[in-house]
């Protein structure tokens, strides 16, 4: 019998099977998808953004929106911090980090969901047993790394998270702050290399 099936709905046991075991769309396949929905959405931004930076504080706006968004999907990676660093060039870096790692710490709170949901059916894999156990004993140390170092799987944190019932608030304070930091540390680089590459993007044009 699948450890991922119990008393919870079958949509949500699909879910948390491809995000925590092996059924995931092929890597290049991933890849593929990922690069092209980031080049359409960055092409969207450049397109739209001087109208974000006409708008004044709805351009931060879009930003947040952009990452809970992108935060809140699950199993696919999505591509919206391309569309924010690129709106890094004419908006308030630090202003557009802050927001944008709000957004993303609320965007997670899907994943936290899918492991309050899916408590019972992992509690039946020892290996996720002791996943759950070492997230209800360094729970702040686990959501703030996951957070802060690009490339690990937040989504993982966060559904084991919700599954070990980690307090709600101290998830979004520590998930926050590790985005917050990440975010801004990610935007403020992008905007020094928008300023570094203004003059030869001037006597290339």
């Amino acid at each position: 019998m699948s450890i991922l099936r119990g008393k919870i709905p079958n949509g949500i046991s699909a879910k948390l099977h491809r995000v925590l075991l092996v059924n995931q769309l092929p890597f290049i396949t991933k890849l593929g998808l990922f690069a092209v929905f980031t080049v359409v959405l960055v092409v969207l931004t450049v397109i739209f953004l001087p109208k974000l930076v006409v708008l004044g504080p709805w351009g931060y706006v879009a930003g947040f929106i952009i990452n809970c968004v992108n935060s809140a999907l699950i199993v696919f990676p999505g591509p919206g911090f391309a569309a924010i660093i690129v709106m890094a060039k004419d908006l308030n870096p630090f202003l557009l980090g802050l927001v944008a790692g709000i957004g993303g710490a609320l965007g997670e709170l899907s994943g936290y969901w899918l492991g309050a949901q899916g408590r019972e059916s992992m509690g039946e894999n020892r290996f996720y047993a002791l996943m759950l156990r070492g997230m209800t004993r360094f729970g702040g140390v686990i959501l703030f790394s996951f957070s802060l170092i690009p490339f690990l799987p937040v989504d993982a944190g966060g559904i084991l998270a919700g599954a070990a019932r980690y307090p709600i608030t101290k998830f979004l304070v520590y998930v926050g702050i590790g985005k917050i930091l990440k975010s801004v540390a990610i935007l403020y680089l992008a905007a020094k290399a928008f300023e570094w590459a203004a003059p030869y993007s001037t006597w290339l044009s």
